[in-house]
């Protein structure tokens, strides 16, 4: 979740010099620029601990205008895993990123979180973009 407000930051840090009067591409280069930066800081870290989940991935993909992370649990397997996680991930994830300005205006960007189990089956992939954000 730290690097999230990585991006908040460096977001709010871009628009006092006037980034987000940037317009089309401009803006997505501003907001591509943020995110490798912050890849690159993370990558450096992979893989870590983030309570019950390794930090496995970190991908920014500027063409598809998306950053995709992947962990996956210590240790459960996919059976371990129930609805009701599945549901309240889906709320918190959305909870956490629709504050972020990046995925909550219209920019385009997504986010895409996968959860893997122990032996790395996908458990669950959760998005956070405008049009999931704004309903």
């Amino acid at each position: 979740m730290k690097f999230f407000f990585n991006i908040l930051s460096i977001w709010a840090i871009s628009s006092s010099f006037g980034a987000f009067k940037a317009v089309g591409n401009e803006l997505d280069e501003v907001i591509c620029n943020a995110m490798k930066g912050m890849q690159a800081q993370e990558e450096k870290k992979i893989p870590y601990n983030i309570g019950d989940y390794e930090l496995i991935g970190i991908t920014v993909d500027c063409k598809k205008k998306a950053l995709i992370t992947e962990k996956k649990h210590i240790q459960y397997s996919l059976s371990d895993f129930s609805e009701d996680y599945k549901i309240n991930a889906i709320k918190n994830w959305e909870k956490a990123n629709c504050k972020n300005m990046i995925f909550n205006t219209n920019t385009g960007w997504s986010t895409t979180q996968i959860i893997q189990d122990t032996d790395k089956n996908v458990v669950l992939k959760l998005k956070a973009n405008f049009e999931t954000c704004s309903q």
